[in-house]
């Protein structure tokens, strides 16, 4: 893995263009020592110097273990990376080609060879096969049109220098293990027409097929089928013959492979084919979705009806037995799902392609291949196993939904290193996530479905509108399908009523206008049946978007075990001040204040007023000295303030704000002065109290005004909003 990640960050182009000569050199060396230790380790496989034993030769060991685990990757990652920037043409020239060349033969001959120790390696072999192929410029596979190829060796270098490079005479026996183009396609065509299994030709699957999904489309950019830019005039006849009856012939060939090995138990390889087959599907012709899509969905269709049926019946069975048959069901989704996986990915890409085109002009077979992907989303979204197997199946397999979604070749629907073939248990045992792999809005069945939507949509007239919404209530009151028809039938009167409306007459008389259309606009039966198919997918697909919109409200965040059990342990806890220590200091506080501070004859609270007040203007010099504190009093002021602010409802009752207000009336006014019948003495004694009670008064109201106590109180009557209770009457 680490081997693989400096090649992307290369930019050969410039490396052979204007690099260093002793760049270019190691380059070129390291193309021909590759070349040379994979041809070594075809050798040592033909030879029978390849055991499981320990006995094998040190020196054979380190080169296989060197050459599948380390040189294949960084080929692999190298060749896409040039194929993708189009470095070819610049960079695998010269002895730079002449290596590839011997790479290209011996990855081939050894994909193709019968070898236990093959077995193993050949998904990787097909890969690094397909990225070369993409990657050469030249069209190694009809040799007999290479002399138009002004990139080939054979053009560019005279007699004398092929000597010197120790290549053949001609082309053709550069690769005499590699068949022509028209051999690998009759080949590929018979596995196909023969219903042969993966078992019977191994090597044309995972060889043949992914070289010729990458070699197609590049040479199809530069053959007689190719846009008039990329062939100006004067330029020479192209050095390729294909044309899209080869990418159409092959896709074909490929959904027939796959129809053939729909629900065998060890199929590892079709997870690959979806991603090979990709760059193959944007030349597909209109006529396959008759031929070959909707045949394929048609069998999948029914395997889901007769997978999630044995599902319900298992609902019903006693519990032993319903055991048992559980994890058999498990299985059939588990295949079920890579079936899907490895025809989906196709299906994407074919509808992106014709959707507008089927819009346009309405299509019957697109509008049955949108009831079977409707049937097979709301088998899905009813059962609970089948989404856990396809979740299950992305997470193990690490695939990017994603890259299908957005039309990325780059995309690999199986790991780099997964080269085993493994059966539906390999497939479906759990491993850890990493990331967010799988979600409901990037699953393919759901993908596809809204894919086709639009398709399903433009069946429905412009009247259909209010029987749609209908349609979805009763299946919202767990309505059959013979019901929600039952009904439709006995409301079809209200689309005649909305079809009077000036608004919808000229969107119903251009919908007769379509062809085909005027028959289905006044058929009771189709009208029905349209309505319903197309309200069931809405129904079930606005269930699967908004899964709790309809549920009663409830908490839907769970809390984890780890949680729960944290929760748990607090809850069994003791109290704190149940604990002996608290509970000492709890009576010793209790019992300081009855024996101390209820005996002293001043008020506390006045105290804690001037406690928390700041004591006087400090000095200049202890100014630039000592930080200026925060002032409590303020700070409570002010919380009191807010609290008022921000109460949108009722104001409640706050027993520290009250007990606050108390005191703070006591700052506010003088209380009654004595009876008058008083000397003199006492009246001149009495003044003097109260002009120190005056000056006290002042100085209380001046700390209480420069700290917001007169907007605070205005600010709680205002939120009191008329109500009076015991917070207005402590404010008052």
């Amino acid at each position: 893995t680490c081997c693989s990640c400096p090649p992307p960050s290369l930019s050969l182009w410039t490396v052979m263009k204007s690099g260093p000569e002793i760049v270019k050199a190691g380059l070129r060396s390291f193309f021909e020592s590759a070349s040379e230790d994979i041809e070594k380790m075809v050798e040592n496989l033909r030879l029978g110097k390849v055991s499981q034993a320990r006995t094998q030769v040190k020196g054979v060991g380190q080169n296989l273990t060197y050459t599948t685990v380390a040189l294949l990757p960084v080929l692999t990652t190298l060749f896409q990376h040039i194929a993708q920037h189009q470095f070819g043409d610049d960079v695998i020239l010269d002895d730079v080609q002449v290596s590839c060349y011997r790479t290209l033969c011996s990855i081939y001959s050894l994909g193709t060879t019968k070898n236990t120790y093959v077995e193993k390696l050949r998904p990787a072999l097909g890969e690094c096969l397909a990225r070369l192929a993409a990657a050469m410029p030249v069209a190694f596979l009809e040799p007999q049109l290479n002399e138009y190829n002004a990139c080939s060796v054979y053009t560019t270098k005279s007699p004398r220098e092929r000597a010197i490079l120790g290549l053949p005479n001609s082309v053709e026996e550069m690769c005499p293990d590699i068949p022509v183009l028209e051999r690998l396609m009759a080949d590929i065509g018979g596995l196909a027409e023969s219903g042969a299994r993966y078992t019977e030709m191994p090597h044309v699957i995972e060889i043949t097929l992914p070289m010729l999904c990458s070699y197609l489309p590049r040479w199809w950019e530069r053959g007689p089928e190719a846009p008039p830019p990329a062939l100006p005039a004067g330029t020479p006849p192209p050095c390729t013959a294909v044309t899209s009856d080869h990418l159409n012939s092959l896709l074909g060939n490929i959904l027939r492979i796959i129809v053939n090995n729909l629900g065998i138990d060890e199929a590892s390889w079709m997870k690959r084919l979806a991603v090979f087959a990709q760059p193959i599907v944007s030349r597909a012709r209109p006529e396959l979705l008759q031929s070959h899509f909707i045949p394929t969905i048609g069998r999948l269709r029914k395997r889901a009806g007769k997978v999630v049926s044995e599902e319900e019946q298992l609902r019903l069975e006693a519990k032993a037995e319903a055991q048992e048959g559980e994890l058999l069901v498990r299985d059939e989704f588990s295949v079920l799902c890579r079936d899907l996986y490895a025809l989906y990915p196709l299906l994407i890409r074919y509808v992106d392609n014709n959707r507008a085109q089927w819009l346009t002009e309405p299509n019957p077979s697109a509008e049955e291949l949108f009831r079977m992907v409707g049937e097979i989303f709301i088998y899905w979204s009813k059962s609970h196993n089948f989404k856990r197997e396809e979740q299950n199946f992305v997470v193990q397999n690490e695939i990017n939904n994603m890259s299908f979604l957005t039309a990325d070749n780059k995309s690999k629907m199986a790991k780099a290193g997964d080269i085993q073939s493994g059966g539906s248990d390999q497939e479906r045992t759990k491993k850890k996530r990493r990331g967010d792999r799988y979600s409901v809005r990037t699953s393919l069945i759901v993908a596809t479905l809204k894919k086709m939507l639009p398709i399903g949509l433009n069946m429905c007239a412009p009247t259909d509108q209010d029987l749609i919404t209908l349609a979805k209530t009763r299946y919202a009151l767990k309505d059959t399908d013979e019901e929600v028809r039952e009904f439709l039938h006995n409301n079809l009167h209200l689309q005649g009523k909305v079809e009077g409306s000036p608004s919808l007459r000229w969107q119903m008389a251009l919908y007769r206008g379509v062809p085909g259309r005027e028959e289905d606009a006044d058929d009771p039966e189709k009208i029905v049946r349209r309505v319903q198919e197309v309200s069931a997918v809405l129904y079930y697909l606005d269930q699967t978007e908004h899964p709790y919109k309809s549920k009663k409200a409830v908490w839907h965040k769970l809390l984890s075990k780890q949680r729960r059990r944290a929760v748990v342990a607090c809850f069994r806890m003791t109290p704190l001040y149940n604990l002996p220590t608290h509970r000492a200091c709890n009576m010793f506080l209790e019992s300081y204040k009855a024996a101390w501070i209820l005996t002293e004859d001043h008020s506390f609270e006045d105290r804690m007023i001037d406690d928390l007040s700041k004591a006087g203007e400090p000095e200049e010099e202890e100014e630039e000295v000592e930080e200026k504190k925060p002032d409590p009093l303020h700070q409570l002021v002010l919380h009191f303030s807010r609290t008022a602010l921000t109460e949108k409802s009722k104001l409640d009752e706050d027993y520290l704000y009250m007990a606050y207000a108390d005191i703070m009336a006591k700052s506010c006014h003088l209380e009654e002065g004595g009876e008058n019948g008083e000397g003199e003495e006492e009246v001149e004694v009495s003044f003097e109290e109260k002009e120190m009670e005056k000056q006290r008064l002042l100085y209380q109201q001046a700390r209480l005004h420069t700290r917001g106590a007169a907007e605070m109180v205005l600010q709680m009557i205002s939120a009191c909003k008329g109500e009076t209770g015991a917070m207005v009457s402590s404010t008052l």
